[in-house]
């Protein structure tokens, strides 16, 4: 068993626990190395980690048998897992390449390319550690961190954007006419990243929400602040089709585009040509090799959402507009939102594994 080569399969946590994809290794990650061998026919591979008893499990699928072993952890960090088999009393270490996403404390797993190796106990040091960030007086200072993206749908100022664009944030400020204005966080979904904001802004243009959901190779329009205001104040749109009706690890309340999604896109108003919103711009597949997989949340889950917070919207337009009128609409009613946070939090943050927040260049 211990000399396993395997076929993996890792969960993918950007929604659910449903199995993403498959990975060969090249190696035995259980350690003992590029020379390990087998005639096993091995079905999948999982590893799993408990960080409180310093454990990594790991489960095979060999000859229709499902085993499972585990490891002690010596050290871990956003690059390694140094183990050790505590009956062998050999050591070894896992490499982490590509992340998709890990939350080691929660005892998630995500989609990984690992390589590992078998290490002689000389060459087994643990790695050290990320230092605290350094205090300063600044630390105290509330600063500009990052952006995002948002859309008006009431005249009284009600904005939708992500939960993740505004979550963590000491103030959040809405760009309207040229100046900024503080927001409010009336309500948000964590489960499906969505939030409602509530400004002092009275925009003259508001986005109607789509009664129905899109379908699949329908034309959208994706608009935003995709890397902030600080590459440009300008409107960005990207246009594409829905390449799927469900999102990642069989999502149905997202829908996949391969409109471009970028950093600073997250809560922008996903469109189609009637100018009736479809979904909200939300995450991107980011992994060597692969282009195009975006995601939005589906309107329907959005208006499921909004009426439970007593929010309604606009009737939704039954005839295509212009290309130069949706211009007009996406220019008008689509806004920037920036995220102020203390020093201190912002350089916590950052140092964390998870972090979805498009922070500001000078802070990385």
């Amino acid at each position: 068993m211990k000399k396993l080569l395997g076929i993996v399969v890792l969960g993918l946590l950007l929604s659910g626990n449903a199995y993403a994809r498959i990975i060969k290794l090249d190696c035995n990650p259980i350690g003992l190395g590029v020379y390990a061998q087998t005639n096993y026919n091995s079905e999948f591979f999982k590893i799993t980690i408990d960080t409180k008893l310093k454990k990594l499990n790991y489960y095979s699928k060999v000859d229709g048998k499902i085993y499972n072993d585990y490891m002690r952890v010596i050290s871990m960090d956003d690059q390694f897992i140094i183990y050790e088999n505590p009956e062998h009393k050999y050591k070894g270490r896992l490499d982490y390449i590509n992340f998709i996403e890990k939350d080691l404390n929660l005892k998630k797993y995500g989609a990984w390319d690992m390589r590992c190796a078998h290490l002689p106990d000389s060459e087994i040091a643990e790695k050290p550690k990320k230092q605290k960030p350094k205090s300063s007086p600044d630390d105290d200072k509330i600063v500009p961190a990052g952006s995002g993206s948002g859309f008006f749908v009431s005249k009284d100022g009600h904005a939708i954007t992500n939960y993740h664009v505004i979550e963590g944030c000491d103030i959040n400020k809405l760009s309207f006419k040229g100046s900024q204005t503080e927001v409010k966080v009336l309500a948000v979904d964590k489960v499906n990243d969505i939030a409602i904001l509530k400004s002092n802004a009275k925009p003259d243009v508001i986005f109607p929400v789509s009664n129905e959901d899109v379908s699949l190779l329908e034309d959208v329009i994706v608009a935003g602040f995709p890397l902030g205001e600080r590459l440009s104040s300008a409107i960005k749109t990207n246009k594409g089709v829905v390449t799927s009706l469900a999102g990642a690890g069989d999502n149905y309340s997202f829908f996949q585009t391969d409109a471009a999604i970028n950093s600073g896109n997250s809560g922008g108003p996903i469109v189609n040509q009637k100018g009736n919103v479809v979904g909200i711009a939300v995450a991107t597949w980011v992994e060597e090799g692969v282009q195009g997989v975006h995601f939005g949340i589906k309107s329907s889950t959005l208006k499921t959402f909004a009426s439970a917070n007593g929010l309604n919207f606009a009737s939704p337009n039954y005839r295509d507009l212009s290309n130069k009128d949706l211009g007009k609409l996406v220019t008008r009613g689509t806004v920037y939102l920036e995220c102020h946070m203390t020093v201190a939090k912002i350089k916590k943050r950052i140092s964390q594994a998870e972090n979805r927040k498009a922070f500001f260049k000078e802070h990385k």
